[in-house]
């Protein structure tokens, strides 16, 4: 008669206004782009190379760094040409 309800995937945050994701490599990481960490968007403020050309340490506002060794899903702002 009544399903038990399975325990839902917690809902992620809309992300930044005037922004559109993608799957990214640690190489295609811009200074600028959003990322979705402990259920905030952090802007990327600086980001520094590290062991070789894939891993990017980012550097954001107020939280200690990312070491960024895989693809991930980031927000990058829309250009307007």
């Amino acid at each position: 008669m009544y399903e038990h309800r399975t325990k839902e995937k917690p809902s992620i945050p809309p992300p930044p206004v005037g922004t559109v994701g993608a799957t990214r490599p640690p190489t295609d990481v811009r200074i600028g782009d959003f990322i979705l960490l402990d259920g905030t968007y952090q802007r990327v403020q600086d980001m520094r190379s590290a062991g070789g050309a894939s891993v990017r340490i980012l550097h954001f506002a107020g939280r200690p760094p990312l070491i960024m060794r895989e693809a991930r899903t980031t927000y990058r702002p829309l250009e307007f040409r």
